[in-house]
Formats: C-alpha cells, structure tokens, sequence
C-alpha cells in the first residue's frame, strides 16, 4: 500500500492505494505530513464499479448520487466512443473510492472522483469562485462569474503593483484563529496559476466593467446573498446549504465586501489600495 497526504487550507486528506498515484504539479503543492487524517480514503482500481442501488437523490450526466445503506457517489467522464458520459468512478461514503480505468491512476482524477470541494465544506471550508491576489500580505479576492473582471484586476494589481496572484480561478476560504483565511487550492480554472499559500482576507471584491471607478461597501445581508452563489455547494446535499450558510455569517461578520464598478486600467488599481488603506 501506498499513503499520499495532502493539506488543503488545514483540511488533511489521506489517500491510500496499491497502486502508484501519479504526481500532477498542482495537487503535489499540497503534499504533506501529519498524524491524523481528517480523511482517510483507500482507492481501489476495478473493472466493475458497485451497482447502483438505494434512492436516486441526484442524477446528472457528471455526478450521481444513491443512498441506502451507505452514499453511493457516481463520476463520469465524456466517453467518446460511445458519445455520451461513462462512470468511471463510485465514492461510498468518505471513505472509500472505486475507479474503473485502464490508465494509470492520477490525482486529477482520483480529487474529482472525491469530489474535493464537497468534503472540504463538511470541515467548515468553502471554495469560493474568483481571483486570489496577495496584496502586501492579505488576500484581495475578486469574486464573480466569467467576464465580469477578475482576471484583469488580478492583473492589474500585478501590473501596477507587483502583487502576485496566488490562483487565477478559486480560493478555499475558511474562519482560522478568529479570521477568515484563503487559502490555494489546486483547482484553478483555465488561468493555469497555483500557490500553495494562505493569507488573512483583506476583503472581497465583486468586480464589474464601468465608465469610472465606483466602491460600494454591502451589509452582511447583502454581502450573503451576492456571496451565495459564487460559492461551490452540492445542491443534493441537505446540509450543505446549511453549512455554507454559516460560513458566509461568518465571513461576512468579519471581511468587508464591496461591489465595484471600474476601470480596466491602472487608476482602478489605485482606486482601490486607496479606499482599502492598502500601502504598496
């Protein structure tokens, strides 16, 4: 047997498996070392993956959900040949993983079939969907869906500051030693930019494309409700509602979280450090 271990944002994941895992650079950031797992998973490669059985809770051509006796959670990849999704993995419970694959095992794969953000939330750990920029020690996190700004202030910031992005597509946000942290996490999205690093929340930006630079602080109300959405929740899942709720209480009570109409050039980047008392 072999054991991998990684830490994502002070969640540790221990993977076991007969067979050798391969290395893929944004997972191996994450390697590390500890005693106690909060997850402990053993993955076994077969031809055959358990037979469906228990409720449907959740059907979709990625992921299904059964649940009877134990979870039953079903992966699927795009299938060329047959033209359609195949599943090629089956999670029971949190504990262990089936895959049916004729190539080596990778952990691209072997996270996905996990389904990493799922298991992340359960330990009070949300991954938030946006540009992670560290911005003289703090995280500025630009959050939002595509084409809305976040890569071009991440950018900018870097530009014009030399602030380094930290991941160009998500963050793991959490509440640690009484602040809200982010964290990297190997899922980034097609910008193709991981760090291995955590920092103390700034604020978070909902950015958007305008005719001038215009910051507008939220309440917690709305700063919860903007917030909703842009974070990863499985909706079969009756607790994780429940669960992310409670961070964005969190979140919200502690990190100020502006909408921001702006610029697509320096004067934005400006704008912002000084409304944020941010010196660089």
């Amino acid at each position: 047997m072999q054991v991998y271990k990684y830490n994502f944002g002070g969640c540790t994941v221990e993977v076991i498996a007969e067979q050798t895992i391969e290395k893929e650079r944004n997972f191996s950031l994450f390697s590390s070392d500890f005693n106690n797992a909060d997850y402990s998973i053993r993955v076994v490669k077969t031809e055959r993956l358990p037979e469906k059985q228990g409720e449907a809770i959740f059907v979709s051509s990625r992921r299904s959900i059964y649940r009877g006796e134990n979870e039953l959670q079903y992966t699927a990849y795009f299938n060329t040949g047959v033209r359609g999704y195949k599943d090629y993995a089956c999670k029971v419970n949190d504990e262990l993983l089936y895959i049916d694959s004729s190539e080596n095992l990778r952990e691209l794969t072997v996270f996905d079939a996990l389904n990493l953000p799922s298991m992340l939330l359960k330990k009070g750990i949300g991954i938030l969907h946006c540009s992670f920029v560290d911005a003289a020690g703090n995280a500025l996190l630009f959050a939002g869906e595509k084409q809305v700004g976040k890569s071009t202030q991440a950018r900018l910031w870097k530009e014009f500051f030399g602030c380094e992005t930290i991941n160009g597509d998500r963050a793991a946000v959490n509440l640690c030693d009484g602040r809200i942290y982010a964290h990297g996490i190997p899922f980034n999205g097609t910008s193709g930019i991981c760090v291995n690093r955590s920092l103390p929340v700034r604020a978070i930006i909902l950015p958007s494309f305008g005719t001038e630079n215009v910051l507008k602080k939220l309440s917690s109300a709305e700063a919860v409700m903007m917030l909703l959405g842009k974070f990863h929740y499985d909706v079969w899942d009756e607790n994780a509602f429940d669960l992310l709720s409670v961070l964005l209480e969190k979140i919200a009570a502690d990190v100020p979280v502006y909408s921001y109409v702006c610029l697509k050039d320096d004067s934005a980047v400006r704008y912002l450090a000084q409304e944020l008392d941010i010196c660089l």
